[in-house]
């Protein structure tokens, strides 16, 4: 009999929830609810239990839960350490896994826990367009620099050529640290550099009044740098690829070929969207 295990993936705005069987495939299709994460403690975790009931209603057998959860985060505790952060500041210091048991009166239950770029990264890696490579290097480019290090399905978080839990986004490009360059507010910044301003990524991709050529060097740029950080990595670590989600991947075209240039091994976009981080996080158990 095939394993089954609940996998949620929590976001600033959503939950993208649904049941995962060995394979890996959803059961029941990926459920995408809202969420107030500026709300108070009670309130999210409520929510979060109650989308944890309308799948448990169905599958009663199910007892393992799987969480790709943003950080930071004790991941191996269940304890939420986010604060200062606009989403999820009132889960701070607080024991999710006690709470969640708690509320649904299922003390039973088991809850694990990984980051939510770390749990997308690896789902593409185990079993999306990152399945040909044994080792590779992850980045999630969104709201900020998401990544991860794998080598034979399994994160690499340590040792002399990984830096340190595998997270480039504090580390520094320039002056500045790369997750204010290669994220949303720093490709934003860069556009703005280029007399392109819109409050997203998408608004400034299609305002008809936008100049193209500027575009195209905006983004030009902002691959060609991506690529100038790398380079290192990708050497030290021998990565045989490099995988890239979330949301400024949606601009493949405009920033791949300027980045590729800057690297000697492919550059992969994901392509299981939303399953990913499901995946990722339930092979917590696979």
């Amino acid at each position: 009999m095939s394993k089954r295990v609940l996998a949620l993936d929590v976001g600033g705005s959503s939950i993208k929830s649904g049941l995962v069987e060995t394979g890996p495939r959803i059961v029941d299709g990926v459920s995408v609810n809202p969420i107030e994460s500026k709300g108070s403690a009670a309130e999210i975790l409520n929510t979060l239990a109650r989308i944890i009931t309308n799948h448990l209603q169905q599958f009663r057998d199910v007892t393992e839960i799987a969480f790709a959860f943003p950080g930071p985060f004790d991941y191996e505790s269940g304890i939420c350490l986010i604060r200062n952060q606009e989403k999820y500041d009132s889960l701070y210091g607080l024991d999710i896994s006690a709470n969640l048991k708690e509320i649904l009166e299922m003390p039973n239950l088991e809850i694990r826990y990984r980051n939510d770029a770390e749990a997308a990264i690896l789902g593409e890696a185990l079993y999306g367009v990152g399945m040909p490579y044994s080792r590779l290097i992850g980045l999630t480019l969104g709201t900020g620099l998401g990544s991860a290090f794998v080598a034979d399905g399994k994160l690499v978080t340590d040792g002399a050529n990984v830096p340190n839990r595998g997270w480039l986004y504090s580390l520094p490009f320039g002056a500045r640290r790369a997750d204010d360059v290669f994220s949303t507010r720093g490709l934003l910044a860069r556009l703005r550099e280029h007399g392109i301003h819109a409050i997203d990524i998408t608004s400034a991709v299609h305002n008809p009044e936008k100049d193209p050529r500027a575009l195209t060097q905006a983004f030009a740029a902002f691959g060609s740098d991506l690529g100038m950080f790398l380079k290192p990595f990708v050497s030290d670590f021998d990565a045989e690829a490099v995988l890239i989600t979330g949301g400024i991947a949606e601009t493949w075209d405009r920033f791949t070929l300027s980045l590729t240039r800057s690297l000697s091994v492919p550059v992969l976009k994901g392509k299981l969207g939303r399953r990913a981080a499901l995946f990722g996080a339930a092979a917590l158990y696979f």
